[in-house]
C-alpha cells in the first residue's frame, strides 16, 4: 500500500468518526461517548472514578448534608427545640486543554486495515495512550509543578484534606512499615466517612503493593502463600488495595472511588498530520478536562515509605 492509499485510507476513517459538517474534525456524538469510555477503561482509576460529561467549560459539583444530629427527644403538645439547618458545599471542575499527540506508523496501520472496524482500531489506539496521561494529571496535577503538563490543574493528591508523611521531622508512621503507613492513613480520615470499608480503595505505587505482599509471605500462613503465588487483589483490613502506575514511588491514596470526579467537556477534535518521510502518522487530540473530589475531606495522601 503507497502513502496516497493510506491517506485515502486514513481519511475515509475520520469522516466516519466525525461530524458531517465539512473541514470539520470534531468527533461525532457516538464517536466521542466512545473514545471516553475507552480513555477510562484504559486506566485502573479512571475505571473507577466518576465521569461527568461537562455540558461547559465548568461544573459544579454540589453536595449537602447535616454536620449535627438532628433527632431528638419529643413529647405531645410541646414543640420541638431544634431546628437543625443542612451544610452546603461546592466544588468546581474548571476544564483545561490538553493535547495529545499519538504517532501511529504505517505498519501499524497497514496491519489493522485489514481488519473490519479500523475507526474503532484508530479511535482505541489514541484514547488508550490518553486516559494513562489523563489519569497521571488527575492524579499528580501541581499547578507549581515544573513540568508544564501536571501545572495545568492540581489534581486529587493535591486537593485532598488530609496528609500523612513517614519521612517528615516528626514522622506520622515508621517509613519502613507498609502497615503503619496504611494504619496511620485510616486513623487520619474522620470516622464518619467510614460507614463502608468496602467502597475504599488504598491506590497505591507498585513497590507498596509488592512490600504488602512480603509481609503476608512471611507469616507463613496460607494467606501468605496466596499472596506469593498469585496475582489477586489484596485489602487490608477491609480496605482493597490496587496499585497503579501513575502513583508516585513512596505514595498511597485512600478514597472511595465514588469520591473522585473528573469531567470531560463534550467537544473533542482529532486532525491527522502526515509525516512520509518518517511512514507514520500523528494524529493531534485536544480535549478540556479536569478532575476535582466530591468531598476532599473524604480521602487520604501518605507519603515517604521507603521500605526496609
Amino acid at each position: 500500500m503507497n502513502n496516497q492509499q493510506m491517506l485515502d485510507k486514513i481519511n475515509s476513517a475520520l469522516k466516519s468518526v466525525m461530524t458531517t459538517d465539512l473541514g470539520s474534525s470534531k468527533l461525532a456524538t457516538a464517536k466521542q461517548e466512545q473514545f471516553v469510555q475507552t480513555i477510562s477503561e484504559a486506566t485502573r482509576v479512571l475505571d473507577s472514578a466518576r465521569r461527568i460529561n461537562m455540558r461547559s467549560h465548568t461544573h459544579d459539583i454540589d453536595r449537602v448534608g447535616f454536620a449535627d444530629r438532628i433527632l431528638g427527644t419529643a413529647a405531645e403538645g410541646v414543640a420541638g427545640t431544634s431546628d437543625s439547618k443542612p451544610v452546603f458545599n461546592t466544588n468546581t471542575l474548571e476544564s483545561v486543554e490538553v493535547m495529545a499527540i499519538a504517532g501511529i506508523t504505517d505498519s501499524t496501520m497497514e496491519d489493522n486495515i485489514e481488519r473490519a472496524g479500523f475507526e474503532d482500531t484508530l479511535l482505541d489506539l489514541i484514547a488508550d495512550r490518553s486516559g494513562i496521561d489523563l489519569e497521571e494529571l488527575f492524579l499528580n496535577g501541581d499547578k507549581t509543578s515544573g513540568d508544564a503538563f501536571l501545572a495545568l490543574t492540581d489534581g486529587w493528591l493535591k486537593k485532598s484534606a488530609n496528609l500523612v508523611d513517614g519521612g517528615a521531622t516528626t514522622p506520622a508512621f515508621d517509613a519502613t512499615d507498609v502497615e503503619a503507613m496504611f494504619d496511620a492513613m485510616v486513623a487520619s480520615v474522620p470516622k464518619k466517612f467510614l460507614r463502608n470499608r468496602s467502597e475504599w480503595t488504598f491506590w497505591v505505587h507498585w513497590d507498596i503493593e509488592d512490600a504488602y505482599r512480603n509481609v503476608l509471605k512471611a507469616r507463613g500462613t496460607g494467606l501468605g502463600d496466596f499472596a506469593q503465588t498469585t496475582g489477586q487483589q489484596l485489602a487490608y483490613k477491609g480496605f482493597t488495595i490496587q496499585d497503579s502506575a501513575n502513583m508516585p514511588e513512596g505514595t498511597a491514596f485512600l478514597a472511595p472511588a465514588t469520591n473522585l470526579v473528573y469531567g470531560v467537556y463534550r467537544d473533542i477534535f482529532i486532525e491527522p498530520d502526515r509525516m512520509p518521510k518518517a511512514r507514520k502518522t500523528d494524529f493531534v487530540t485536544t480535549l478540556r478536562v479536569d478532575a476535582n473530589f466530591e468531598d476532599e475531606n473524604a480521602s487520604v495522601v501518605g507519603t515517604g515509605y521507603t521500605g526496609q
